[in-house]
């Protein structure tokens, strides 16, 4: 039994085509689909919902990423007690007809706590292995160029020319473009719009995710338990899954690009200063 946990959140289309992308996959195993709202779904949508699955898990209010998930994956162990939990975003689509599969020949071989897929995006902006912030001095370095930005696109002039900047910056060098890892490894940080958890890890843990954040740099959590704890993580280079990459974010503010970019830094701020604490109070032990 493999539980897939998708965190709905204002965009159902979306979360509807993750649905039928994971029901068309190949294979003998047993399959469930949980799906967490993020108290977004109308009477309607709830409807409409309900003809794709019946594991729907309502929840009060927002609680976030994090929280949202672990939602999720309560529901999933307590029903189905999986062999795995598969965590995706809702605007992500699984065309490998075999990605079940995949999960359980990759575990026969490595015994991995938690796996991460190569991610295909349009852009190349979310890859594997997943670049995370480790040390104190890069979290600080982050918080402060993530409150710098603030100050930039509160300001109408400040804005307009790093816009300007930006523009002239392409004209002489294009922007790198982010690829995933071409072989498959060990021990590395891995991408939050993925991740697929093995039954012995999540006995380890009451919660799959750390719950003290909202929004975004849940991966810097999961990879400072890996090193704590001395986890498995596997990078699949053989497995695959495609990102749209922010949809729900985009539908949320939709009408104004800058406060969008606004409450993703203040969000990256108080997620990373939360990291910031742990590790600080850890070493202090």
């Amino acid at each position: 039994m493999i539980s897939f946990v998708i965190l709905h959140y204002k965009n159902l289309h979306d979360t509807i085509e993750c649905i039928k992308s994971i029901n068309k996959l190949k294979t003998k195993k047993d399959i469930s689909i949980i799906v967490v709202d993020n108290n977004s779904l109308n009477e309607k949508e709830k409807t409409k919902l309900k003809r794709y699955t019946k594991n729907i898990v309502l929840l009060k209010e927002n609680v976030g990423y994090a929280n949202g998930n672990n939602a999720g994956c309560e529901y999933a162990i307590k029903n189905y007690k999986p062999d795995f939990l598969c965590v995706i975003n809702n605007d992500t689509i699984i065309n490998q007809s075999n990605f079940i599969d995949e999960i359980y020949d990759c575990y026969d071989k490595t015994k991995f706590d938690v796996m991460g897929p190569k991610i295909i995006t349009n852009d190349g902006d979310s890859v594997n292995p997943f670049y995370a912030y480790e040390s104190l001095d890069e979290i600080d370095e982050k918080i402060k160029y993530s409150e710098k930005l603030i100050k930039i696109y509160k300001n109408v002039l400040l804005r307009n020319l790093l816009k300007i900047y930006i523009t002239i910056k392409r004209l002489f060098k294009k922007p790198k473009k982010m690829i995933n890892g071409s072989e498959s490894k060990f021990n590395v940080a891995l991408h939050g719009c993925a991740l697929i958890f093995s039954k012995k890890y999540y006995k380890k843990y009451k919660d799959v995710f750390y719950k003290g954040t909202f929004l975004y740099h849940e991966e810097e959590f999961l990879n400072y338990r890996r090193k704590k704890d001395n986890l498995i993580f596997y990078y699949d280079s053989n497995l695959e899954i495609f990102h749209k990459e922010g949809s729900s974010l985009n539908e949320s503010f939709k009408n104004s690009n800058y406060e969008k970019l606004i409450y993703r830094n203040q969000e990256i701020i108080k997620s990373l200063t939360k990291l910031k604490q742990i590790i600080m109070e850890d070493k202090k032990i």
